[in-house]
């Protein structure tokens, strides 16, 4: 059994909260997919924006206060790590203006950082607000 294989099977056993007996670290939320309006130039219209909503799994955390100061002020005191279960279905190359749902919580993502382990995508590092 390779590296990525031990891997993944941590991380996968971690949110789907089977890693070890008794202990929950993820929770499942809710990962919502905004496309930007069309612009119509004779009308002078917004055309809405829409919405898909796609089942996630979800860790949140604090950032450290080391996290926060290194970040030179790109991260704020409230701001809240999510690390998700990457998913099909769900483009994170364009997930600024995105947002997760936890429970009756939004958080906006700000940025998006795939952790990988060679070709492996393990998991989704996501900056919220």
């Amino acid at each position: 059994m390779g590296l990525n294989t031990v891997a993944s099977n941590l991380i996968n056993k971690t949110f789907s909260n089977t890693l070890v007996s008794g202990l929950t670290l993820s929770q499942t939320g809710t990962w919502v997919k905004r496309t930007a309006g069309t612009y119509t130039p004779l009308t002078g219209a917004i055309a809405t924006q829409s919405e898909t909503d796609v089942s996630i799994k979800v860790i949140e955390q604090e950032y450290t206060t080391s996290e926060i100061l290194a970040s030179g002020a790109s991260i704020n005191n409230y701001d809240r790590k999510i690390l998700v279960e990457p998913v099909t279905g769900v483009d994170i190359e364009d997930a600024v203006g995105d947002s997760i749902t936890i429970g009756s919580r939004n958080h906006r993502i700000l940025s998006v950082n795939r952790s990988t382990l060679g070709t492996d995508e393990l998991m989704w590092v996501c900056q919220c607000r």
